[in-house]
């Protein structure tokens, strides 16, 4: 599976803008309890080039912390920063379309860094008529500490695989840290309502709703200056708190193309868990074999994450991947078990159901 994944990746493109007026655009970011990480993407936010229209919205969610003092503080040009009178993304979504002047809606997250020609080549495919929506890639800062490389290269596979379901046809994944969309489009599919309100999900859930409606109008630009990176957890606790929160989303998925991907994942995952006792219980001479399944999947995974951080320009070794390979079972397993079950969980200080 990972090696289709990495064959479609090669065949994904950027596509080039054609001559027309630039539409007018509305950068929208919620934020909670982001005093800590913020300050990269607003000095980020100062720097971006845009030579069309362009507004930012950045709605802050009931901080605690002074983020919003902060925001305030060091407010790039064209920015407003608002106090959300609900809770959640999905309301922070509502109210920032509700006020938003831009044709196109572009959506970032408080602790990720776009770069300098992010919104241009996010744009960039709008201005063919056939395009509605646009996702980017999204990568994490790989640091020397083993959380972050783990993290960076998960977000290398999962930047890979989410590209690979556009040039498939068959988009699933998509990550609200870089995504856009018509205004007009979204209103017309009948707009977000009816979405179910969480902390995590809103990308999926939005994603869903223009595939349906025709998949070849939802396109990956697969274009460096597009790439976003975001912050990563900085500890093991807190980076499974994160996946716990991404699979509890997994239940609003196409049944087919993304719950079936999932759960053959999560068999294949628990089946690796297996292995040590597969050596000791086989006898001598054929216990080496149990070992061919860490082996394929150590390959497999090396080629699909070389297929990410080529494009990224981001660097990692043989003996990274070995020890992703060895700890993404374990997360999986964990995650993939508890994440739907859970009838709810803490974010930012706040108990989300």
């Amino acid at each position: 599976m990972q090696e289709r994944y990495r064959l479609a990746w090669g065949r994904l493109t950027a596509i080039p803008a054609q001559e027309a007026d630039l539409p007018s655009v509305t950068i929208i970011i919620a934020a909670r309890n982001e005093v800590h990480r913020i300050r990269p993407t607003l000095n980020a936010l100062h720097r971006l080039v845009y030579p069309g229209p362009l507004e930012i919205l950045i709605l802050d969610d009931h901080s605690t912390d002074g983020t919003a003092d902060l925001i305030r503080d060091h407010l790039p040009p064209r920015a407003r920063c608002l106090a959300l009178s609900g809770t959640g993304k999905r309301a922070a979504l509502v109210e920032g379309l509700q006020v938003a002047s831009g044709e196109i809606i572009l959506l970032t997250d408080a602790d990720c860094v776009p770069g300098i020609d992010w919104a241009s080549s996010m744009i960039q495919p709008f201005s063919h008529p056939g395009i509605d929506w646009v996702s980017g890639p999204v990568t994490s800062v790989a640091g020397t500490d083993m959380v972050s490389r783990y993290d960076a290269l998960e977000w290398q596979g999962l930047m890979v695989i989410t590209g690979a379901g556009f040039a498939l046809g068959r988009p699933v994944l998509a990550q609200g840290a870089n995504m856009a969309f018509r205004k007009s489009r979204l209103a017309e599919l009948g707009g977000i309502q009816g979405f179910p309100s969480r902390a995590s999900g809103d990308d999926v859930f939005l994603l869903s709703l223009f595939q349906q409606d025709d998949a070849h109008r939802c396109h990956f630009q697969q274009d460096i200056r597009a790439l976003v990176q975001t912050a990563a957890p900085d500890s093991w606790r807190a980076l499974v708190r994160q996946r716990l929160r991404w699979t509890s989303k997994s239940g609003h998925l196409d049944v087919w193309h993304g719950l079936a991907p999932m759960a053959l994942t999560w068999l294949a995952c628990l089946v690796l868990l297996a292995t040590p006792v597969l050596f000791y219980a086989l006898p001598a001479h054929s216990a080496p074999l149990s070992l061919l399944p860490i082996l394929v999947k150590f390959m497999a995974d090396y080629r699909l994450l070389r297929a990410g951080w080529q494009f990224s320009c981001a660097r990692f070794t043989w003996m990274d991947v070995l020890l992703a390979s060895l700890i993404q079972p374990v997360l999986v397993v964990i995650s993939g078990w508890i994440g739907p079950l859970r009838p709810g969980y803490l974010w930012k200080g706040r108990r989300v159901q």
